[in-house]
């Protein structure tokens, strides 16, 4: 009986935080969460769902609610992305996050992994480029170095170029070059992030009926 309720409250609480994800652009899971608990008026400890958990109930909620401005508003972030994928190009661009998915609401950010050798070496390309940005980091857990803790990740973190576009921001996560052999991993997913090439934007935006 316990258990069952165990598992409820934590599908009610992956789908709150999921809409918090779609309706307020909130990126950080563990912020959603929290505040997913706040608003439900939760007092003791709650069985929080993980990641992955909640990456499926951001897709139904999406399924059942997005509309056709949803659907206009994503392929603006796609387009804008590819554009963004283009002019890096010597960087391996990768895209990620809920704008790859195909989840995105109408506040979110647009994830996009890059590989350098260093920050420093992004930032003056981008000052070339006249391409104005902020600074930020991300920490994230990487899939395949074993940290001294048993089952536990060694996490990283990456510093973040924070783009402004005219659909939203997009985050430039930097990475080591070596790092694309490494995908971070998501609470609760065995497997690393899904990551989308340049090459593989380019052929999803040119399919007919994308999105």
């Amino acid at each position: 009986m316990f258990d069952d309720f165990s598992s409820d409250l934590r599908q009610e609480i992956a789908q709150s935080a999921a809409r918090l994800m779609f309706e307020e652009g909130i990126s950080d899971y563990a912020r959603a969460k929290r505040k997913a608990v706040k608003l439900m008026g939760i007092m003791h400890d709650a069985p929080l769902p993980t990641n992955a958990e909640i990456d499926l109930a951001l897709r139904e909620y999406h399924t059942l609610y997005a509309d056709e401005q949803d659907a206009a508003h994503l392929r603006d972030l796609r387009q804008a992305a590819l554009h963004t994928m283009q002019l890096l190009q010597k960087f391996n661009p990768h895209l990620t996050g809920t704008v790859m998915e195909g989840t995105a609401g109408p506040y979110a950010d647009t994830d996009i992994h890059v590989f350098a050798e260093s920050a420093k070496e992004l930032e003056i390309y981008l000052l070339n480029q006249n391409v104005p940005y902020r600074l930020d980091e991300q920490q994230f857990r990487m899939s395949d170095r074993p940290s001294k803790q048993k089952n536990d990740l060694v996490r990283k973190r990456v510093p973040v170029l924070l783009v402004e576009t005219r659909v939203g921001t997009q985050r430039i996560s930097v990475f080591e070059t070596d790092d694309i052999r490494t995908a971070p991993r998501k609470h609760g997913e065995k497997a690393g992030i899904h990551r989308m090439t340049l090459a593989q934007l380019s052929a999803l935006m040119a399919a007919p009926n994308a999105a």
